[in-house]
């Protein structure tokens, strides 16, 4: 029995490749975020809901993240850590001044990954064979857009650690590696249509058919597509799978995104 740890577990992406991993056999989820409920709900909508933990985790806290996973609960021992999805986030936009959000959002989405990351490590590397580390950046991190200077920084920050952890680690059979998805039907991306769309006097699904009018694909993504890249990026691991370990593909970005960035 093998360990996987997704953070920001609890809806939209996280929650899709949760239910995605635990259909493999020999894969053991270790859910985190920062709300519980919500990783319990999901747990319990898990294929063999008894072998998987929940934990509410502030990913920006080194000091209980490391806590946590050399603790009896976590068991790295007993179940190695095999891949770690550290797809831990918050959106919205900021401004300079009194209440400028730039603080919050980087330290959940670019300290919180960075923290994620290099507190599993030393379990990545001291488990047999290709292990992974695959982080959640964005499409944004491709381009900019007016009003979210924070979370445009915090994600093409994640593309300048995934580089430079694949540098370091790869040669330990540890794989890092990015998705960059654009619109996602998830709880952030409903928000950020919704006030758009009260920016402009319009209504929400008027708001979403302009975004998705904008894209080549005319949709834009559920999470379980995105969850089949992550399910791809970790080929191989779980117990009798006949599918080989992605062993050489590192330092990379996928974009998921409708098209809506092509490089």
């Amino acid at each position: 029995m093998n360990t996987v740890l997704i953070t920001g577990a609890g809806s939209g992406i996280g929650s899709a490749v949760a239910k995605s991993l635990a259909e493999r056999e020999g894969i053991r989820l270790v859910l985190m975020g920062r709300r519980l409920e919500p990783l319990l709900v999901v747990k319990r909508s898990l294929k063999n809901s008894q072998l998987h933990e929940a934990v509410s985790m502030d990913v920006s806290d080194s000091d209980a993240m490391v806590s946590w996973l050399s603790g009896e609960v976590a068991n790295l021992t007993k179940y190695p850590l095999v891949a770690v999805f550290a797809n831990a986030g918050i959106g919205g936009g900021n401004a300079f001044g009194e209440g400028d959000r730039w603080d919050e959002i980087i330290r959940i989405n670019l300290t919180g990954t960075y923290i994620t990351l290099m507190a599993c490590h030393p379990y990545l590397k001291q488990s047999k064979g290709v292990t992974h580390a695959l982080v959640t950046s964005s499409v944004l991190a491709r381009f900019g857009v007016p009003g979210q200077t924070a979370y445009v920084a915090s994600k093409t920050g994640l593309l300048g650690l995934v580089r430079s952890l694949a540098m370091e680690w790869s040669a330990d059979g540890i794989m890092v590696n990015a998705l960059c998805p654009g619109w996602v039907d998830t709880d952030m991306a409903r928000n950020s249509i919704q006030a758009m769309a009260e920016a402009q006097g319009i209504s929400y699904d008027q708001s979403k058919a302009q975004q998705e009018e904008i894209l080549p694909a005319k949709r834009i993504s559920t999470p379980a597509e995105i969850a089949q890249w992550v399910d791809f990026l970790f080929s191989g691991l779980g117990e009798g799978c006949d599918k080989a370990r992605i062993e050489t593909f590192t330092g990379q970005a996928l974009d998921i995104n409708s098209g809506s960035w092509m490089g």
